[in-house]
């Protein structure tokens, strides 16, 4: 009966630390739908855990700025992709592609989240920043996502 009990407090153990997991990976608050392109001036450039993130100032049409919190990969992931933390500086003018949140926050005075997938880095160079299986929808109509990830990978 005790190595029934202690079995089943593993299961339970494994099933609620492999949900967490799956819950925090999850595009579900975002709408993969609807890409967007959002171009302004980075203010920060976080390194953490569990995910990368820095945070751009957009000037609206309207005048007013909007920041924008960028999600980005690991800092495991960006060290793979040779990425360090010169990658972007505070007043780099950047483009960034991604999916935002399904729900609009009508207050512009607030971060917005956005997943980010491309940059476009003040040179011009496109740069990638993280997957989830929406980036493909960043690039022209009929470039190959193949050969970008070659060249975003250097392979």
């Amino acid at each position: 009966m005790k190595q029934v009990m202690t079995a089943c407090m593993v299961v339970l153990a494994v099933l609620a630390w492999t949900g967490g997991l799956t819950a925090h990976h999850s595009l579900v608050r975002f709408d993969t739908t609807k890409i967007l392109w959002v171009k302004g001036t980075v203010v920060r450039f976080d390194l953490v855990n569990p995910h990368v993130r820095f945070v751009l100032e957009q000037t609206t049409d309207s005048g007013q700025t909007q920041r924008w919190v960028v999600d980005g990969p690991s800092s495991n992931q960006l060290a793979r992709l040779r990425i360090g933390p010169d990658l972007l500086k505070a007043g780099d003018h950047i483009e960034v592609c991604g999916v935002g949140l399904k729900e609009e926050i009508p207050d512009v005075s607030r971060d917005r989240p956005l997943s980010g997938h491309v940059l476009v880095m003040p040179n011009g160079r496109r740069q990638f920043w993280s997957d989830y299986g929406v980036f493909e929808r960043c690039l022209p109509p009929g470039e190959d996502p193949a050969a970008f990830r070659r060249e975003a990978f250097g392979l």
